[in-house]
């Protein structure tokens, strides 16, 4: 029996993430609106790769609330969030996202705290043109610096919890041709809540995230 070349874990996992990458980026650039079927056997065609990737791939964009999979009509592009979902996506994290910070702050280790920095001066520094393309980088620091919080904050129920919550991929979709237009102030309500868990304050980093939570809902809901 001939092995599948794409069984080898590194190959299929690299794959996978190319498939993810170059479907989310149809998506969030609006080339792929909402509705379109997503067929597993043309798009392996079209990428020049195996289904298993491919399906795997529409797995992980199902998680991200990207893409969804329909009865009777399989995977398809999601809508982006209306400002009923902003609003309650908002108040989840407002439950959760303080209380991680205050733990975080409590508990982090002075590496974790180093590389939260780290990770905040490469959000900084990551561009955020108009086109997916040219913001991932960002999107991707910024998302690291809630996650690592997370880490730190050595709660997985709470972890397990904000996890549901796809916040920053479905903020981004609000954005449209305009491009992230908020770098500059999240990046600093982002510093203010680095200072209290580097000065290990979990007061100050609890009020911080939810300042920088309540900011962030408003602006989503602020666009079009």
């Amino acid at each position: 029996m001939t092995p599948d070349p794409d069984r080898a874990d590194p190959v299929r996992s690299s794959r996978s993430e190319r498939a993810r990458r170059m479907l989310a980026e149809r998506i969030m650039d609006g080339a792929l609106v909402p509705g379109t079927p997503l067929r597993i056997g043309a798009l392996s065609t079209e990428l020049s790769m195996s289904a298993t990737p491919v399906r795997e791939a529409l797995n992980l964009l199902t998680g991200e609330k990207l893409v969804e999979y329909l009865p009777m009509r399989g995977f398809v592009v999601t809508r982006p969030p209306d400002g009923d979902q902003v609003r309650t996506m908002g108040e989840a994290r407002l439950l959760l996202e303080p209380e991680l910070a205050a733990l975080a702050a409590a508990r982090a280790t002075s590496q974790e705290r180093e590389a939260l920095a780290a990770t905040l001066e490469s959000t900084a520094t990551a561009g955020v043109g108009a086109r997916f393309r040219e913001y991932e980088g960002y999107l991707a620091h910024s998302s690291s610096f809630h996650a690592e919080i997370t880490r730190a904050a050595r709660n997985p129920y709470l972890a397990s919890a904000l996890e549901a919550i796809p916040v920053h991929t479905l903020r981004f979709r609000r954005f449209g041709d305009a491009g992230v237009d908020d770098a500059e102030v999240s990046v600093r309500e982002h510093r203010s809540v680095l200072t209290a868990i580097a000065e290990a304050d979990p007061a100050a980093a609890r009020a911080a995230m939810a300042d920088h939570v309540r900011a962030v809902t408003e602006r989503a809901l602020e666009l079009p």
